[in-house]
């Protein structure tokens, strides 16, 4: 790591754990509640590629939270937990393999996200950070037990290119999370990494994203024709529109464009995902489940059935407007960006388990800050003049804007 003091990170492997004799009885009761349970768990345990990483991540941050006396039963409360969503450009495998193959080869974090969960989930705050940024990447130890030499002024997805040297995913996670840890001094609790195939299952499970798209977008790269309008989109056409960055109407082309569009359509998904009632359709959940878990890549404890489905069902109630999504401050360096000072601020409200205002919450609107109260008592604020003032001039108003939409 840096030249920072090392910080030696409580355990998390606990708060886990000791949730999964609860979370089990739980998910048995409210999943399937019949001797079905075995099997369907087993099935839908066995989707996930788990990979431990503990002994690959050396030095870490302190977690928040690891001052709380008493352990939660189970994932639903008392710790926040920070989450590295991952997106791989993968080209292995069926379905993978039809968008041709990565420039360089290998495999890359195409999307990178922080998922911040609240304490008491009553939050989620999901961080964008841009495969283009220059950042310090650590020494990173590979699985034959060498470790790689640190990177300065490096973009931040070959982080997770490097750490897939001979295509493990395990040790691409844990380069890409001691990266992430150097950057923002954020512990790190899990990661989950998606490939187009497993996207394209997890929108195609849910029956598609209602999407509202503005103008005509064709980008024959990303294999996405769309006209205008409301609409629901399948995996393949959301995968598209995720990856859209060439003959999008108002884009520059930029991966810091796309980025934009990728969380707009993760609060789309958010949307849909919260407006289907699940629990009370055992069929449908485990047909969801099922696809949404068939080409996943987790760590050993995220990965495990009964802490998805506690911290799922933890969620359950969250209000739209409190899942708000920001990208990491920074400047331009060239066609490369770097972190801004700025962005400290971001990491803090992420280590201290702070609201951020963020730029689009999964309500589809765009946050606003609250106005500052005034403490006068007569409304007129500290820089009230006894002097008459005129009243505004009012002109008149504009014709609001037909959206395609409605």
């Amino acid at each position: 790591m840096s030249a920072r003091t090392p910080r030696h990170a409580t355990s998390q492997r606990g708060y886990f754990s000791r949730a999964r004799g609860v979370a089990l009885s739980v998910l048995s009761v409210v999943l399937f509640g019949t001797s079905a349970f075995a099997i369907a768990y087993n099935d839908i345990q066995g989707n996930i590629d788990r990979h431990d990483i503990t002994d690959y991540l050396g030095d870490r941050p302190t977690a928040a939270g690891s001052d709380v006396a008493d352990e939660p039963l189970d994932p639903a409360a008392g710790r926040p937990i920070n989450i590295l969503v991952l997106g791989s450009d993968t080209r292995a495998g069926e379905v993978n393999d039809e968008y041709g193959t990565t420039p360089e080869g290998g495999q890359r974090s195409d999307t990178t996200m922080i998922a911040h969960i609240s304490a008491d989930r009553q939050r989620v705050e999901v961080v964008s950070i841009p495969r283009d940024s220059l950042v310090t990447i650590p020494s990173c130890r590979m699985g034959d037990g060498t470790w790689t030499a640190p990177q300065y002024d490096a973009m931040f997805n070959s982080a997770f290119a490097m750490g897939a040297d001979g295509g493990d995913l395990g040790t691409a996670a844990a380069c890409t999370m001691r990266t992430v840890e150097e950057l923002t001094d954020v512990y790190i609790d899990d990661f989950v990494i998606v490939d187009f195939a497993g996207f394209i299952n997890v929108i195609d499970a849910l029956g598609g994203v209602p999407m509202c798209i503005p103008e005509p977008i064709s980008d024959r790269r990303a294999k996405l024709e769309l006209e205008a309008g409301e609409q629901v989109l399948d995996g393949r056409d959301a995968l598209g529109f995720a990856r859209a960055r060439y003959n999008v109407p108002g884009s520059d082309g930029s991966d810091i464009d796309r980025i934009g569009r990728q969380q707009q359509l993760v609060a789309a998904i958010a949307r849909e995902a919260l407006s289907k009632n699940l629990l009370t359709d055992l069929p449908a959940l485990y047909r969801f489940l099922d696809a949404a878990t068939s080409t996943l890549t987790t760590g050993t404890e995220l990965g495990s059935i009964p802490t998805l489905a506690g911290l799922a069902y933890s969620l359950r109630g969250i209000d739209l407007e409190n899942i708000v999504f920001e990208t990491m401050p920074f400047e331009w360096a060239g066609n490369r960006v770097r972190p801004a000072a700025e962005a400290e601020t971001l990491w803090q409200a992420l280590r201290e388990d702070e609201p951020i205002q963020g730029a689009l919450n999964a309500a589809g609107e765009e946050p606003t800050a609250e106005e500052p109260e005034d403490d006068t008592g007569d409304g007129t604020g500290d820089d009230a003049t006894e002097e008459p003032t005129a009243p505004p001039v009012t002109a008149e108003p504009e014709p609001a804007p037909t959206s395609i939409c409605g």
